[in-house]
């Protein structure tokens, strides 16, 4: 294996790359899905960019949607528009003109008695309690992640002083000009601190480029972000631990946005890593010597001047004429990380920790809870409009063309959309007369159902099979539980039984462009969930269970039991007695109690419905035994059920079974 792989499996292939930074623009829009909101976060920061170590900050900027700087006189037409005056003493600093005096006095500061926004008054009446001031930032912990919030306010039109960036030169079109359009339409945000070495230090505000950085992160290829990485990894784990709060990341960042500007692409390539770092350091090294490192966008704005003196000069200077004689991988060593780079280590086991490490990253986890958030919001009294929210949702999905077929879309079908498309399902068929919600339920619900039918293993095509069947399109359900049930061998399909963890199941990647053998590793099919929430939306036959409890069926019963339905629509005795005899030799194969339990019960229903009452009595009755015999809190709910639906049987009103 060679150096960029090994690099690759301890910083991030590019495929876990390209999936984080797709997590971040899906948080953020999740996160500002409500127009209405009074502020709207933006991931910033290491996390932001994708290229976060494991115990980096969440860095968030909160921008109010009522307030914005304006670059001359005549925007300023709203009452909270404050007039960007950019600063006598420090390029990239301004100061924030009052125009319109509507500011309060707690957060003003006169000057010649004219009033500007101070910077320091602003983030003392921002602070919370637990929160302490750094930087420009609020800063603390929630739970065990370290944040830092920059309340800032957002200036829609590109600063004067910035225009050079603009119009510049480059002879290799990075960024191209598409990227540079978007950016400055994108404009910029003033963040509340000073240049330490001005006079107004306490009364100005710097302009941020967050981002515009964000955007041109986004766009390395996976050469320069092992190359950033590696420029980090210098900083945390060999420079800073001579010597510290001299240099920051951001100079790194600087340094990789001045090179790739004013190389090709060509030179970017894994083979040329070694000689792509050793370039970085080489121009670091002159930053350093010249003590002058310009801002990519205010080049006239030297960010080491107060950074460099004579002392730590010539240390970081030895510092970084070291390590560039040493190369990657003794800077790997120094940095204490030489045993992730050790060839004992298989390929599987590192893509296996890699996994681990996505699964339960601090994005993805927001990006689940963002989703969440946003699905229980949507109005659903309103199909209308709940439609439009959907076709948002269903154009950010397919804002990359990979992103269907991605592990992040199994990710996603799994933790969020398949329990809305259960919903809008119920709604459907409650709705079912009233044309005009038919026809935005339609419209919202098959885009999502087509995600995790091409997504998904298991619930994906099960919760398909289950629209379809609902709708009357039983001979399409019965294509699909066909499909699903040939394509993949029981043992994929049904590896609950192996004691897998449920919770394994949203590691799974299973959709297409993965070997048959990668899906075998990784393929802990879940149990298909049935929603009391939700009820219409699946067969009548097993509303009496979810009357009672929540059920939950291992996908491969379910898959037998929906066959079974759909054979018994039809009248075909033959497939219908062939499938009912596959559930029951299911039976067998099963391992956990409770899922033994579930498929006598599932057994019992389908006798019922084939109108043999006295059979459907004695599975239901061996289902209630066996309940008894659960471990509590298990033993609870099946007996409760199995009874209901014998009372059902005995032609016993189900109230007063209950």
């Amino acid at each position: 294996m060679d150096l960029s792989t090994r690099l690759s499996y301890l910083f991030g292939t590019e495929e876990y790359v390209t999936m984080r930074r797709q997590l971040v623009l899906l948080r953020e829009t999740f996160l500002n899905h409500n127009r209405e909101q009074k502020v709207h976060p933006i991931c910033s920061g290491s996390l932001g960019e994708g290229v976060a170590f494991p115990k980096s900050d969440d860095d968030l900027m909160f921008c109010p949607t009522d307030l914005r700087v304006v670059t001359t006189y005549r925007e300023a037409t709203e009452a909270p528009d404050v007039l960007m005056v950019p600063s006598e003493f420090s390029p990239g600093y301004c100061r924030l003109l009052d125009v319109r005096g509507s500011y309060p006095n707690h957060v003003l500061h006169s000057i010649n008695e004219i009033p500007f926004v101070s910077s320091s008054l602003w983030k003392q009446q921002s602070a919370r309690e637990g929160q302490y001031i750094h930087g420009p930032c609020h800063s603390g912990v929630i739970g065990s992640q370290e944040y830092d919030f920059a309340f800032c306010i957002p200036c829609y039109n590109w600063p004067d002083i910035a225009n050079n960036w603009v119009i510049r030169d480059r002879s290799y079109d990075w960024p191209t000009n598409e990227m540079i359009q978007n950016i400055v339409r994108n404009g910029c945000h003033v963040v509340p601190i000073g240049d330490p070495d001005s006079p107004c230090y306490e009364h100005e505000w710097r302009i941020s480029f967050s981002l515009a950085e964000r955007t041109l992160m986004h766009s390395f290829n996976h050469t320069q972000f092992l190359v950033y990485y590696l420029l980090r990894l210098t900083l945390k784990r060999v420079i800073e631990k001579g010597i510290p709060n001299v240099f920051c990341s951001y100079f790194m960042k600087t340094t990789l946005f001045y090179i790739a500007e004013k190389t090709s692409i060509q030179f970017w390539q894994l083979h040329d890593l070694e000689v792509c770092f050793k370039t970085c350091l080489s121009v670091l090294y002159d930053y350093v010597d010249n003590v002058y490192c310009p801002n990519y966008f205010i080049p006239e704005y030297n960010m080491i001047k107060r950074k460099i003196n004579h002392t730590n000069r010539h240390k970081i200077l030895d510092n970084l004429r070291v390590l560039h004689t040493k190369g990657i991988v003794d800077i790997i060593h120094l940095s204490g990380e030489s045993m992730c780079l050790s060839a004992t280590l298989s390929p599987i086991i590192m893509e296996w920790k890699l996994d681990r490490e996505f699964m339960f990253s601090y994005h993805l986890h927001f990006a689940y809870d963002s989703i969440e958030e946003s699905l229980r919001s949507l109005p659903h009294d309103n199909m209308q409009y709940c439609s439009f929210h959907l076709d948002k949702f269903w154009h950010l999905l397919n804002c990359k063309l990979t992103l269907i077929h991605s592990k992040l879309i199994n990710i996603l079908w799994n933790r969020g959309i398949n329990s809305y498309c259960l919903m809008l399902m119920d709604l459907l068929l409650v709705l079912s007369k009233r044309n005009k919600h038919n026809y935005h339920l339609n419209k919202s619900l098959k885009p999502l159902l087509r995600i995790g039918y091409r997504a998904d293993v298991t619930t994906g095509k099960l919760t398909m099979a289950t629209y379809m069947y609902m709708v009357g399109k039983t001979e399409s359900a019965l294509c699909v539980i066909r499909q699903l049930l040939s394509e993949y061998p029981p043992y994929v399909i049904d590896a609950y039984k192996n004691e897998m963890k449920a919770q394994t199941y949203m590691d799974v990647m299973c959709g297409r462009g993965f070997t048959m053998n990668y899906k075998m590793r990784h393929a802990h099919a879940p149990r298909y969930r049935l929603h009391k929430d939700c009820l219409n939306a699946f067969p009548s036959p097993l509303r009496i269970l979810l009357y009672v409890n929540h059920v939950q069926f291992d996908s491969l019963t379910y898959s037998y039991f929906l066959e079974c339905l759909c054979h018994d629509q039809h009248q075909n005795q033959l497939l219908l007695k062939k499938s009912l005899m596959c559930l029951i030799n299911h039976m067998d194969d099963l391992m956990v109690d409770r899922d033994i339990v579930d498929t006598t019960m599932c057994v019992g229903i389908i006798k019922c419905v084939h109108g043999d009452n006295q059979s459907a009595c004695r599975w239901l009755g061996s289902a209630y035994v066996m309940a008894c015999a659960l471990p509590p809190p298990f033993n609870e709910d099946f007996p409760l059920s199995a009874l209901t639906y014998v009372a059902c049987l005995l032609k016993k009103k189900f109230q007063s079974a209950t």
